[in-house]
This record gives structure tokens, C-alpha cells and sequence, in this order.
């Protein structure tokens, strides 16, 4: 609880243009009063891992926050079952990975994580979302396999940042612009740091944050794997924001490709350009559609 003499100090700094003042978040049991008309359950989810690979490194921590919300406005209301535990990996931390976390061998050693609990409300809820969500799902559903069949929604990538100003998508900056900080990498404080995030209204759309990941994570949208596109034509991949996956295998066992995803809408004219300008003769590009419970996990990378 903050003194009259800090509140004093902190109204006659926000007076000035030239200071900011950023609040530590203490996060609420509730945002919005009242009852939502159309409830849903969604779930914010963090884990620090061994490392990045997520195809062999393993979760140490996983945190998250359950939270009431109206599935027409996008308006939080409460915060239903926060849980924060640790996994011991059977291996050394890295002093990287100590370093970055504070976590340290001691504190996961015989550690579990308590999957009755985290799968009860991962059933319950009907959104899933992480900042960085292609990371966090693909270490889920290695651990947790119901996470497979979830919708998923992602803070970093579903929300247009530098529209909305920022210079950065990363989450501590985002929430210093937005006037609070917390300490970050640990699971559960970066699980409520995003859900902060987004009750807030935007600055620039003046548009509701949850409902702004709502809108993106209903979109229907494409994957297209431009396959066997000419080496010359890469670069006109590139600036079109066609990105190479290395580890792709196609139906003739050769590996990588340039892919984009796309919304659906714009997927006639995206194969269009293709056959102009990339091919020019016969394609063989592949399209993959992608709903929520599709989008960020590795099958969304996978040929059909």
C-alpha cells in the first residue's frame, strides 16, 4: 500500500513532462465488476526452460493465470486459479539459463509439476495464450499433450505492436510503455504480466488488447509452402516476408523451404504472385489452412 507522501510524489512527477512514473504490477483478483454476458475461461501460460531447442530442451517452470472474460467485448473480469511450479530436468541448469532466471539446480531438484491441476484447467479453458506462443506450445504439447487440441492466441504475434507505437515487442518493453514492470523470467510473473497487458485499451486503435488477440485469433488464416521456388527468386521471397524453414521435408525427401502465413482473404492473390512472379510456369507451392488450434504449433510447419 503506498503512503500519502509516495502517492503526492508520484501525482506531482506525472505532472511533468519529463518524467514518467512506472508502477510495480501487483496482480489483481479482479479487473473488470460485474458479470461478463458471454463467459469464456482463457489462460495465460510461461515456461522457462533448459534452453531453446524445443524439439530435445525441457520445461523447469511453468506458470499461468486462469481469468473470466466476455467473449464479445474482449472485458477481463476475474482472476480465477493462478499456479506456479518447478520440474527437475534431470540434467545441470546452464549458468545461462540460471543466470537469466534466478533459477538455480536446488530449486528444481525432485521437482514435478503437478499435471492433474495444470490439465483440469487447460480442459476448462477455452483460449490459450503466451507471449511468444510458438515457442511455449511447441514445449507443451511435447509435455502436455491436450495443449495439442487447444486454441492458442499469441501476445507477441497477434497484437500489431508497431502500429500501436512500439518500438518493440518484447514484454518488459511493452509494459514499461504501458506504466508498470515486474520481475521478469520467472513463469508465473511473466503469465501475469501478459494478462495485465492486455486490459489494457490500445494506444493508437483505441481498441480493447484482449479483444484485439480475440479478433486475430479468430481469423482463419494460410500457410503456403512455396516448394521448389528457383534459388534466384529469394530474395523476392524475402522482401515479401517469405521466411526459410530449414527443417521442412517435402514429398521428395529435400529439405527446406520459403513459407509465409497469410489471411485467408489474401490467399487467391498470394498464389497469384506466386505463379507470376516466382514460378512462372507450372506451381507446386502447398497451402495449409490454419485455425487457433493450429496456428504456433509445430504441426502448423508440417506438410500435409
Amino acid at each position: 500500500m503506498s503512503t500519502q507522501a509516495e502517492l503526492d510524489a508520484v501525482a506531482q512527477l506525472q505532472a511533468s513532462a519529463d518524467y514518467r512514473v512506472l508502477q510495480r504490477l501487483h496482480a489483481p483478483e479482479r479487473y473488470a465488476q460485474g458479470e461478463p454476458q458471454t463467459s469464456r475461461i482463457g489462460l495465460v501460460i510461461d515456461t522457462e526452460t533448459t534452453g531453446l531447442d524445443t524439439t530435445k530442451d525441457k520445461i523447469i517452470e511453468l506458470g499461468f493465470v486462469a481469468f473470466e472474460y466476455d467473449a464479445g467485448t474482449g472485458t477481463i473480469y476475474r482472476v480465477l486459479h493462478t499456479y506456479d511450479g518447478f520440474e527437475d530436468p534431470k540434467e545441470p541448469l546452464s549458468d545461462a539459463v540460471k543466470q537469466l532466471t534466478g533459477i538455480d539446480d536446488a530449486m528444481v531438484k525432485n521437482q514435478s509439476l503437478d499435471d492433474e491441476e495444470i490439465n483440469m484447467w487447460l480442459d476448462k479453458a477455452s483460449l490459450i495464450i503466451a507471449h511468444n506462443a510458438g515457442f511455449d506450445r511447441a514445449m507443451l504439447e511435447r509435455r502436455l499433450p491436450i495443449t495439442t487440441e487447444k486454441a492458442w492466441a499469441c501476445t507477441f504475434a497477434d497484437i500489431d505492436w508497431q502500429v500501436e507505437g512500439m518500438g518493440s515487442r518484447k514484454l518488459d518493453y511493452i509494459a514499461c510503455q504501458l506504466g508498470y514492470f515486474f520481475d521478469g523470467h520467472r513463469a508465473v510473473n511473466d503469465a501475469q504480466a501478459t494478462l495485465h497487458l492486455l486490459s489494457f485499451t490500445l494506444p493508437v486503435s483505441n481498441t480493447l488488447a484482449m479483444a484485439a488477440l480475440l479478433e486475430a485469433a479468430r481469423k482463419t488464416r494460410v500457410r503456403i509452402f512455396a516448394i521448389g521456388a528457383p534459388f534466384d527468386k529469394k530474395d523476392a521471397l524475402k522482401e515479401r516476408h517469405y521466411r526459410w524453414l530449414p527443417d521442412f521435408v517435402g514429398a521428395n525427401g529435400k529439405k527446406g523451404v520459403w513459407s509465409i502465413s497469410i489471411d485467408q482473404a489474401d490467399s487467391d492473390a498470394e498464389q497469384q504472385w506466386l505463379k507470376e512472379h516466382i514460378y512462372k510456369g507450372q506451381a507446386s507451392f502447398q497451402c495449409k489452412i490454419l485455425t487457433a488450434k493450429e496456428r504456433y504449433s509445430v504441426r502448423e510447419f508440417l506438410p500435409d
